[in-house]
């Protein structure tokens, strides 16, 4: 028997995680599905699962989107409703990054300057900058108003995310200007009434390209300095969080305030506005924090499908390790990171591609390893090459509005085939394989898969510690051309009709492949593509074929891991003579446990663990394997 085991997730989910308080078990739904003969050529990749190694609940906020206030109204059409409804993301994110450091959602406040100043213009020598004109957005002034916002989303079912004008706290010239702001969001607050649970304290505002990162003291009568810093924001950030708070709780309701940090080691940043940010707000919000904030883009530049997916799932990996160990080394309250606006890093013939959906996929899913709290992809709409539903003024007859970018279909299905808890896994003779495993509370797995290689992979998933049933069924998503970027995509061979990038009827009847599982679990990936595998519930376990005429062990016995040094993955290997209580567990030189490979009962038998240490830092571990009274231990050595 073969066990796979993945450390920890990064940031413990308790009761300090409130996405979590809406989790609800998820059933998996069988697709509508032709059944198939499965291929017989040997595999070149096989994805282990390990059902009883649960690295977490996938947050039930994971799969969110944006509106943005300038492409608007426009959105409210059948077309475009139905295509959102079909996407069903969790939650929607207004009014739109930068955007909303001078957005003023009920009209003119009175107290705002002409000018401000230009942040990516200021000499770090001599302290001089540019001026511009401050151009407010006015709620009802544009295209989608808040009105208009709820309405999107009471059509759409989704939940919301607000970003407040915290900038307006820096430039308001007023006399009380935080205090003016967070007034304004509080007002905000009381007019949503109860609809919207989740609130973040302004956008990007460590960064210098932000409205009030640089503000002009001369105007300023509260006595802030010119550039902003972790400390002075988070200052402010407890005066919107308690106005907000207090707004809400006026009428019965709970919402839940996010602080923006950096996903980068911020110590020695050139910027001094964000120079120590992540350590000077830490102490000075504490626990009052709900949630932290980052965005990114990723993989800027990379012109493969390849690259776009790789360079995306390591630039996310190393933001959420740098957050946490920052979280942990520098006083951070435990709370869930989210990930409120991101997309690909371009260039636009990557966003349009099939390379934006794999990617997507990838980020997600690397997320939801992770328990991330919440995540925005920007954008439902923008213009003719930004955005995941096209839009362009004036039309172009040739293409429909509203016509759905590859990116969608890749995000319809793994909403479909996202367990509610995700678990262990790994991949053995192919990286150029990925894969991402899940359970159902009914009893179901699930992986998706990703080949970033040009050549057709042969699969095997060998799923542990759960039943099967009679079938897998499978939609694979492929690029509709060989060009380096495809941009359109097929999915199970239906690509669509007429000027479109994927299959524009009847979607949810698109059939499934179904396979038997017998005693394998085997498909094609072809080159540059998504599997999303489902298995069947059932009472049926696969395992190894059984070993003839081999004696069972008399004793117990704790094999050394090979090989050792090892990264990521080792095995390791042990006997249980009789059967019992078994448990094998991996822990840190303090003694602190950091995995769990085994704990439940086990018959007599050799077994092999397969240990992945990806999420752990070089040094030296200890294996231990307990049985009663008997224990036995040895000495593993991570080395990256």
């Amino acid at each position: 028997m073969v066990l796979t085991i993945s450390p920890g997730p990064l940031l413990a989910q308790d009761s300090t995680n409130c996405f979590l308080r809406d989790f609800k078990p998820k059933t998996a739904q069988i697709p509508p599905y032709v059944d198939s003969t499965a291929p017989t050529a040997a595999p070149t990749a096989t994805v282990i699962v390990n059902a009883a190694d649960t690295i977490g609940k996938v947050s039930p906020y994971l799969l969110g989107n944006a509106a943005a206030v300038w492409v608007g109204q426009s959105l409210d059409n059948t077309a475009m409703i139905n295509w959102v409804k079909m996407l069903a993301p969790s939650l929607i994110r207004f009014p739109g990054g930068s955007w909303s450091d001078v957005y003023f959602w009920n009209g003119n406040p009175g107290d705002l300057p002409n000018t401000i100043p230009v942040g990516t213009s200021y000499n770090y020598t001599t302290g001089a900058y540019t001026v511009a004109s401050l151009s407010p957005a006015f709620g009802a002034n544009q295209a989608l108003t808040p009105a208009g916002y709820y309405d999107l989303r009471k059509k759409t079912g989704a939940q919301g995310l607000i970003t407040v004008n915290y900038a307006y706290a820096r430039y308001g010239t007023s006399s009380h200007p935080v205090q003016q702001a967070a007034h304004l969001a509080a007002n905000w607050v009381r007019y949503d009434a109860g609809r919207t649970k989740f609130w973040e304290v302004g956008n990007e505002v460590s960064g210098p390209w932000e409205a009030g990162w640089l503000i002009d003291t001369a105007l300023n009568k509260d006595g802030q300095p010119a550039i902003i810093s972790g400390n002075l924001y988070g200052q402010h950030f407890k005066v919107f969080r308690d106005s907000m708070r207090a707004a809400a709780a006026e009428m019965g309701d709970t919402v839940y305030v996010g602080a923006i940090i950096d996903q980068y080691n911020d110590d020695n940043s050139s910027n001094i506005g964000n120079k120590g940010w992540n350590k000077q707000l830490f102490s000075t919000i504490g626990d009052s924090v709900d949630f932290y904030v980052w965005h990114d883009y990723y993989a800027g530049g990379n012109t493969s499908v390849g690259g776009q997916v790789y360079n995306g799932r390591i630039q996310v990996r190393a933001d959420m390790t740098s957050m946490a160990g920052d979280i942990a080394t520098k006083g951070g309250a435990k709370r869930p990171l989210t990930l409120t606006e991101w997309n690909t890093g371009g260039p636009s013939s990557a966003e349009t591609s099939i390379a934006n959906g794999m990617q997507a996929v990838t980020v997600f899913c690397e997320m939801a390893e992770r328990n991330v709290g919440m995540s925005c992809r920007w954008l439902l709409s923008n213009w003719d090459t930004d955005g995941m539903f096209y839009y362009i003024s004036p039309n172009n007859p040739a293409i429909p509005l509203w016509n759905p970018r590859p990116d969608f279909f890749y995000l319809y299905y793994l909403r479909q085939f996202l367990g509610d808890r995700m678990v262990g896994s790994s991949i053995t003779g192919s990286s150029n394989i990925l894969a991402y495993a899940s359970t159902f509370s009914s009893g179901n797995a699930a992986v998706v898969v990703l080949n970033i290689g040009s050549t057709n992979q042969v699969v095997k998933v060998e799923p542990s510690n759960i039943g099967v049933g009679n079938r897998f069924y499978v939609y694979t998503l492929t690029g509709g051309s060989t060009a380096t970027l495809p941009q359109s995509v097929v999915v199970n061979g239906d690509s669509g009709t007429g000027t479109v990038w994927g299959p524009n009827t009847d979607l949810p009847n698109i059939a499934a492949i179904a396979y038997p599982i017998g005693n394998n679990i085997v498909f094609n990936a072809p080159p540059f593509s998504v599997e999303y595998v489902l298995l069947d519930a059932g009472n049926n376990v696969l395992s190894a074929v059984e070993r003839k005429n081999v004696p069972l062990p008399e004793t117990f016995e704790l094999n050394q891991n090979y090989p050792n040094p090892f990264n990521p993955t080792t095995k390791i290997e042990y006997s249980v003579p009789e059967a019992g209580f078994i448990s094998l567990k991996v822990y840190n030189v303090l003694g602190q446990e950091v995995a769990t490979l085994f704990s439940g009962m086990q018959h007599p038998g050799r077994y092999t663990a397969l240990f992945n240490a990806s999420r752990l830092a070089s040094g030296v571990y200890f294996s231990r394997l307990q049985a009663g009274n008997i224990q036995m231990t040895k000495k593993l050595v991570v080395l990256k």
